[in-house]
């Protein structure tokens, strides 16, 4: 649990609790003490576009609840998403690797509460911070391969198993089963006509997958969701979870999770 603190800064209320962010969650306790005070609790307002693309990157923002889209343009009106943050990971956090600029737009699909760090204080503080360098460096990393998880994804598999990986993801990264989410959000997201996703909703919610309310799915069978989601879904996990035991040593994991990721990539377009 996070408590306000003093001037803009953040205090941790007790030694034993951690924030809901899976990379600051992984730090020691140490790492903790000395970042809280840069980080401010903001609200993340669903429909707002959190980072714009070409512009300078000011602040890198830890999910603690909602879910963020990552959108590549793909002409001067259309754009694709490429990725999904949650309290898995952070936006902006690419300037560790010396970016500037932020290359994607990041739009808040759901909205919910985050932690943010300015930039030029992050940057103060990072050599104090080798666990969280260290943790920023492997996200990117697997944020790399889920990306091309899902350019793969989106060439070998039908949109309804397409739809069922997001829909597990969105779960999974927010932690809610009433997902407030539109068709036409989903179909700019998914890079497919609303009618392509309204078909793939009633045929879904008729066989007990999930309720469609306005504006709202609510997942009524996960397991049965898994199956229909196809193998993409699985590889993402692995590579979610490969995250999750950063701490068996950074080289080590990322030489196996890349291994993974490029044969489920291989099979995905196969």
């Amino acid at each position: 649990m996070w408590t306000e603190g003093r001037d803009t800064g953040l205090a941790l209320a007790r030694d034993n609790e951690r924030p809901r962010n899976l990379l600051l969650k992984s730090l020691p306790l140490e790492e903790l003490e000395r970042l809280s005070p840069l980080l401010q609790k903001v609200p993340l307002i669903p429909r707002r576009v959190l980072q714009h693309a070409g512009l300078p990157i000011e602040h890198v923002t830890f999910i603690e609840e909602g879910l963020v889209s990552v959108l590549a343009k793909v002409d001067e009106r259309n754009a694709v998403e490429v990725g999904l943050i949650g309290h898995d990971g952070a936006v902006g956090s690419i300037v560790v690797l010396g970016a500037g600029t932020a290359a994607f737009s990041h739009f808040v699909q759901i909205g919910g509460t985050a932690l943010r760090v300015g930039v030029d204080d992050l940057f103060r503080m990072l050599p104090a911070l080798p666990r969280l360098r260290e943790a920023l460096h492997l996200y990117l990393h697997l944020s790399w391969m889920q990306s091309a998880q899902v350019a793969a994804c989106s060439l070998g598999h039908s949109f309804e198993q397409r739809l069922a990986s997001w829909l597990l993801t969105a779960h999974d990264r927010c932690d809610m089963s009433d997902l407030p989410i539109t068709q036409d959000l989903l179909a700019r997201s998914l890079g497919v006509r609303r009618p392509t996703v309204s078909d793939a909703f009633k045929q879904l919610a008729q066989r007990g997958v999930f309720a469609k309310e306005r504006g709202r799915v609510r997942i009524l069978d996960r397991a049965r969701l898994e199956r229909i989601a196809c193998r993409c879904y699985r590889a993402m996990c692995r590579q979610r979870d490969a995250l999750k035991r950063s701490k068996m040593g950074g080289k080590t994991l990322i030489a196996l999770s890349l291994v993974f990721a490029l044969l489920e990539i291989e099979l995905a377009v196969q």
